[in-house]
């Protein structure tokens, strides 16, 4: 098995590098003492491919596969943790639900604003005294109310809180069906 890296991996890993060399170490120090994202970076992002990581080129994304995504945020990490975290976040947690199972409409209004730069991606699993224990911490729930939902509970430790247009939230569709009785619903931050 060979496990060196390509020469397109490469290219991606110096290009990613040089990037968080210029744009993001220097000012990691900062971002940790501040609790402050660099926006600056983070529009620049966009420009290399960072923010749609494993979204289809057809949505704007860099349609990267799983090695260029480690690579990524290996980097990104070289440079500054807590970046790494909220960029990784984002891909992971925030973007790649809305490309697995969002609905075409969703897809067309929320990707654009998520690769953006301008905003980060969400995910409200945590809720208060359960951690992340999902078969019998999830206490959130959804119920259809005519043509929507009502949701009730609360989450805690929300990703990228407040950076978001919208934030996935982890609830219960089905109280009587366990684990399978689990949904993700788009929940708009001005909601």
């Amino acid at each position: 098995m060979d496990f060196e890296l390509s020469q397109e991996h490469r290219m991606w890993q110096r290009a990613v590098r040089d990037f968080c060399e210029g744009e993001v170490k220097p000012y990691a120090q900062e971002v940790d003492e501040t609790g402050q994202m660099r926006w600056e970076a983070i529009r620049k992002m966009r420009d290399i491919g960072l923010l749609g990581l494993e979204v289809p080129e057809a949505y704007g994304g860099a349609e990267m596969d799983t090695l260029g995504v480690a690579i990524a945020i290996e980097e990104l990490g070289r440079a500054c943790g807590s970046t790494a975290l909220s960029i990784s976040a984002h891909n992971g947690l925030g973007v790649a639900p809305i490309v697995r199972w969002g609905t075409e409409a969703q897809k067309n209004q929320y990707l654009p604003k998520l690769l953006s730069g301008e905003h980060l991606g969400a995910l409200a699993l945590t809720e208060p005294g359960a951690g992340s224990d999902l078969a019998g911490g999830v206490q959130t729930s959804a119920v259809r109310s005519g043509d929507g939902w009502v949701i009730d509970g609360s989450k805690a430790w929300i990703t990228n809180p407040g950076l978001a247009p919208v934030i996935n939230v982890l609830l219960r569709t089905d109280r009587e069906a366990g684990t399978s009785g689990f949904s993700m619903m788009l929940v708009p931050t001005d909601s």
